[in-house]
């Protein structure tokens, strides 16, 4: 299977810049439209005042609907907001106190506490340099890999960041309560490697799963013939849950819930 397109991802991340800037401009189209017709200007305001408007109470109808009718928009809504609240609510003392003892003295150890702060707060960039430095001082270090593994998956690195959750795996077995190797065998997966559907196995042999772990496993079955298996799988991952799960692990039962309508299976 071929890596999956970044071009939705890239919308999601651009978009919301281009429309600060669309309000930005706004103003200073109309002073400018206003120079040269003022009646123009009032006109068109109004009519884009009412169409905003329009579209603000259509986009909330259809959000509204979405949410009670299709599982991931919900999902998807909770998964965002947890992730914003996470970045504006994340202390900034200890990566400046990671940072500033890092510059006295260079250590593996404090390489990988602020690749994995930054990581934290989505500057994945940053954290790659770091990650990247702490595995060269000491290649020995599970967690160092686990974590630039992580980094370079969110990236879609998919290469590297199969092969370094395999190191982290090597190096601790089950590290991180296997998701060194569930990001190994969905790295490979990504990559069209058929022996992704082992790795998952294992994983869920080893590890159980959860909805996100179980959705991975579906797929992977599906690209090697088991539909069936896929089926088990997927109501695995949407079965009602124990606990209450967290935003992120929330979006992916929803997402088996969803392929589970017209298969046979319960969402």
């Amino acid at each position: 299977m071929a890596p999956r397109s970044g071009v939705g991802t890239r919308l999601l991340n651009v978009g919301p810049l281009a429309l600060v800037w669309a309000f930005a401009a706004w103003p200073i189209v109309l002073w400018l439209l206003h120079a040269s017709d003022p009646e123009l200007a009032v006109a068109v305001a109004q009519h884009t005042g009412a169409a905003a408007w329009f579209a603000a109470w259509s986009l909330a109808l259809v959000g509204i609907v979405a949410c009670l009718v299709f599982p991931p928009a919900l999902a998807f809504v909770r998964r965002g907001t947890a992730r914003m609240w996470t970045s504006l609510t994340m202390d900034q003392a200890p990566l400046v106190k990671a940072l500033g003892e890092l510059r006295h003295f260079e250590t593996a150890s404090r390489h990988a506490e602020v690749g994995r702060l930054f990581r934290l707060r989505r500057q994945h960039g940053q954290a790659l340099l770091h990650f990247a430095r702490a595995v060269e001082l000491d290649p020995t270090i599970a967690s160092a890999w686990h974590q630039f593994g992580l980094v370079l998956f969110a990236q879609h690195e998919w290469r590297a960041a199969a092969t370094a959750c395999a190191n982290a795996e090597q190096l601790d077995p089950g590290h991180a309560f296997g998701d060194a190797l569930l990001h190994h065998g969905r790295a490979r997966f990504l990559l069209g490697d058929s022996g992704a559907v082992d790795v998952l196995r294992e994983h869920a042999r080893r590890h159980g799963g959860g909805p996100r772990s179980q959705l991975w496993l579906a797929e992977a079955l599906v690209a090697t013939g088991d539909p069936d298996g896929a089926r088990t799988a997927l109501q695995a991952a949407a079965a009602p849950p124990a606990v209450r799960l967290s935003a992120e692990e929330n979006w992916f039962r929803a997402l088996a819930r969803v392929r589970l309508w017209g298969k046979g299976g319960s969402a």
